[in-house]
């Protein structure tokens, strides 16, 4: 069952995460689009890789915890702040804006706490 996730689950977060740094980085910066895609990418494969190593249950740094947890909230978060609204309410232009200004910030700061209570409980739990 877990073999079969990894891989989904790992793509879908890879997406994501793709979908949400090249958005943030394409409306907030005015760099080339090729640094744009070299850095969503490489984000995104922090977040694929985080996602597979927490579906298998092995160990991870704290850094890479709090980054990747960040990171995978952030994107979930802003892509059902993002898209949501346009689903919901097709007439309102300014729907997105939750996603941008509310639903992103909000996930990395939970996601980076989450990632951060995960390493500890993981590492409290080892020593036990």
């Amino acid at each position: 069952m877990f073999q079969i996730l990894k891989p989904i689950v790992s793509l879908l977060m890879f997406l994501t995460v793709l979908f949400f740094i090249h958005t943030m980085l394409t409306i907030t910066t005015s760099f080339a689009p090729w640094l744009n895609v070299a850095v969503s990418s490489g984000c995104a494969g922090l977040a694929a890789w985080f996602a597979w190593m927490l579906i298998a249950g092995k160990k991870t740094g704290t850094l890479m915890a709090i980054a990747g947890g960040a990171l995978l909230l952030g994107g979930l978060f802003f892509t059902v702040g993002f898209l949501g609204p346009m689903v919901v309410a097709k007439d309102t232009n300014q729907g997105p804006m939750i996603g941008l200004f509310i639903a992103a910030p909000l996930g990395v700061i939970v996601g980076a706490i989450g990632g951060y209570m995960y390493v500890t409980r993981f590492s409290v739990r080892a020593k036990s």
